[in-house]
């Protein structure tokens, strides 16, 4: 008897002196936002968004440094531009589009830190299109946000929504 009241005795002070057990008082340490795993939870999203268009143009960049970016649009079908966002600071990333030799540029809000939202923004055939987001960081910090982008061409019977986001479209 004595040798089994000692080894619930041992086995308590081991539970309490490793942490284990909820006698300790500690909660779980939250979630910490990791840029490898941002990058791939936005290439994912935009993985599952494809559908039926192939991709002609991809790439991943981190907020702080911001993103312009070039993509070739010509050709004879539209365009699907997807775009994905992992943030742990911001809730949302302003991107603007503009075309070469166009009217101007047009403003789009993208969601941040909604693992698996993408924005999708359907464009026509025609002159390159520029993407452009600000810079975020203002001094020496790890990036917060990464930003997952991806052109694609559709079949036109594909298109749904605005057909031209960047000239916009009545409500």
């Amino acid at each position: 008897m004595r040798i089994r009241h000692s080894l619930v005795l041992i086995l308590a002070a081991a539970t309490l002196v490793t942490g284990c057990g909820s006698s300790s008082g500690q909660e779980a340490a939250p979630r910490v936002w990791e840029p490898d795993d941002a990058l791939q939870r936005a290439d994912k999203a935009l993985g599952r968004e494809a559908g039926d268009g192939r991709v002609t143009m991809r790439g991943t960049g981190f907020l702080a440094g911001g993103l312009d970016k070039t993509l070739e649009a010509g050709g004879e079908g539209p365009y699907r531009l997807d775009l994905a966002c992992d943030s742990e600071e911001s809730p949302r990333v302003t991107v603007v589009l503009s075309r070469e030799g166009g009217s101007g540029e047009r403003p789009f809000d993208v969601a941040c830190g909604t693992v698996g939202e993408v924005t999708r923004l359907n464009l026509p055939a025609g002159p390159a299109l520029t993407v452009h987001v600000e810079p975020t960081a203002q001094d020496d910090s790890p990036p917060a946000a990464v930003l997952s982008w991806q052109l694609l061409t559709v079949d036109p019977a594909a298109v749904q929504g605005c057909p031209d986001a960047l000239a916009g479209c009545p409500s």
